[in-house]
């Protein structure tokens, strides 16, 4: 007969390593204590083995550091999932120009006759022999295939004008509503398309060959979030490239093998046709809400919205065709978006908002002020995405409001050098992403990848974050940088608190769920630019253990 007192025992005691636990009460721990899926008990080893009975599993950590699950709060999940399984033409893992055209090449010679050839991460940015690509230049390529291709930032694609002829789009097919369909001085399309609502006309076509991919490609990009140690992720708007995306979503992250768990954003897009999204019953594995607006675009593209213009340079103009002595657009009227947080606000949701440039920014500051004056709500949340430029003058004004901003910082270390001498110029690139202005202002941060534009990487977010390094080497913005222990909170416990999940997740306290990452080193006690450099030994979701080491 088992002693009934077994069932108050742990399962689960961690030791043998550091604890950073992420709780300002109680930064450090010797040990922790898990049951059920809940931590129980973190601190001394003498308070924590109390816990220990005849069958709890005792962990030596053997000089590993264990701390909260990471957190990642701004990705887009579904269409990393597809875009990763496409030709890498990305500057991440290409090093000249040559390479990326004789992938594209040897793709298209590849393809059956009529299949698709799609590819993602195109960058002249990064790669500087890279020709500025359009219709005629990838015809070259193939005419019996149609050809799209997508810059690394996502906000701007180029086709061959078999694409346009597989998606019916010609000369005079009108403009779509949040995208543009560039055209030369005659008149005719050039097979550049920018933003999201032209871009879905011509993607709606391709994403026909990958319907019956959904759940594998899915479950793979699961798996990258995982081994890089989250074990949650905010998807903030989904593309829907998947047929039954949300059952394929549902059946992988709720099945218990599944080492993350999933909060679910709706694209305002689809909120206004009536595509709510509807798991059914909340669980603690994934949830949806909440409202996502795109308002200005990306610095590549020429699309963020500035104060002042864009820099006139040869890698603007020349190479990535963006207009000369442009500020940029805002992908709505400020009013109406303004009418929409209105009413998204008042049924009680969570708006979040990409805004990248300074102008940008300060309009949406300005419709959540307009908002929150006609309808104060306490605890909110509405978060501002990205921030390239967040103005230091408002940051005191998104505190009062109640904002939280998320920060897409490696821009800087991807693109540091062309941001601050091809792009904005010096002074703007010096308050390129000012977390440390936001922090002493008091706004609760956090750091993402924006998924697929950069693979997911905490660690070489925190690194950037802290050091303000660029890829290759130098240093924009120093007097932004953060610290170690900000860094820390920014991918655990404030991204939690955006994903109101604070009270589950994001620190090691008692009565929590057990989501933690073992790490070959702790992040704390190394120079912060070897950073990238830890690696990932296993998580934990809800006390189940995951391993990557293996």
């Amino acid at each position: 007969m088992s002693d009934p007192r077994d069932s108050a025992y742990a399962d689960t005691i961690f030791m043998g390593g550091d604890i950073i636990t992420v709780d300002d009460n109680n930064p450090t721990a010797e040990a922790l204590a898990v049951k059920d899926g809940k931590i129980t008990a973190v601190g001394g080893h003498e308070k924590v083995f109390q816990e220990q009975g005849p069958e709890t599993k005792m962990i030596d950590l053997a000089g590993k550091t264990l701390m909260p699950g990471l957190i990642e709060p701004h990705s887009h999940p579904v269409i990393s999932a597809l875009l990763y399984d496409w030709v890498d033409v990305s500057g991440i893992n290409n090093a000249t120009g040559e390479e990326v055209m004789d992938r594209l090449r040897r793709a298209a010679a590849d393809a059956k006759p009529g299949e698709w050839v799609a590819a993602f991460g195109y960058d002249p940015v990064q790669i500087r022999d890279l020709k500025g690509l359009n219709a005629d230049l990838l015809d070259g390529i193939s005419t019996e295939n149609p050809i799209f291709v997508m810059i690394q930032s996502m906000h701007t694609v180029y086709v061959n004008h078999k694409a346009f002829e597989v998606a019916g789009i010609t000369n005079n097919s009108p403009q779509p509503e949040g995208g543009t369909y560039v055209k030369d001085k005659d008149g005719n399309l050039t097979g550049r398309i920018l933003e999201l609502g032209a871009v879905e006309t011509i993607l709606a076509h391709l994403i026909q060959e990958y319907h019956e991919k959904g759940s594998e490609l899915f479950g793979t990009q699961i798996r990258r979030y995982a081994r890089v140690g989250y074990t949650t992720v905010g998807a903030l708007g989904i593309f829907p490239v998947f047929v039954n995306w949300p059952s394929i979503m549902k059946t992988l992250i709720e099945s218990d093998d599944c080492p993350i768990r999933m909060t679910v954003m709706n694209k305002t897009t689809d909120l206004e046709q009536g595509n709510w999204i509807d798991f059914g019953a909340y669980s603690d594995r994934l949830s949806a809400g909440g409202a996502k607006f795109w308002y200005d675009g990306s610095f590549p593209s020429g699309t963020v919205f500035l104060d002042e213009p864009y820099l006139n340079s040869e890698l603007m103009q020349a190479r990535l065709g963006v207009p000369r002595d442009t500020c940029g657009f805002s992908m709505m009227p400020k009013e109406t978006l303004k009418e929409l947080v209105q009413k998204y606000h008042d049924q009680g949701q969570q708006i979040s908002i990409h805004a990248h440039g300074d102008r940008g920014i300060r309009d949406v500051i300005d419709v959540y002020e307009d908002v929150l004056r006609v309808s104060p709500r306490d605890d909110h949340r509405h978060r501002i995405e990205h921030c390239g430029l967040f103005p230091l003058d408002d940051m005191e004004r998104a505190v009062r409001l109640g904002l939280t901003p998320s920060w897409h910082i490696n821009y800087i270390y991807y693109f540091g050098e062309a941001m601050r001498d091809e792009i904005i110029g010096p002074e703007r690139a010096n308050i390129l992403m000012p977390l440390a202005a936001a922090n002493n202002a008091g706004l609760r941060s956090s750091l993402h990848n924006d998924s697929p534009m950069f693979p997911a990487d905490p660690f070489k977010l925190m690194r950037t974050a802290i050091t303000r390094r660029t890829r290759k080497g130098d240093t924009i913005g120093e007097n932004q940088a953060i610290t170690m222990d900000e860094a820390i909170k920014a991918v655990t416990i404030n991204a939690a608190y955006q994903l109101f999940l604070e009270d589950k997740v994001g620190s090691l306290e008692v009565g929590k769920l057990a989501d933690m990452v073992v790490l070959s080193k702790n992040p704390k006690k190394i120079d912060p630019l070897q950073l990238d450099e830890i690696q990932v030994m296993e998580t934990y979701r809800d006390g189940q253990r995951f391993s990557f080491s293996e």
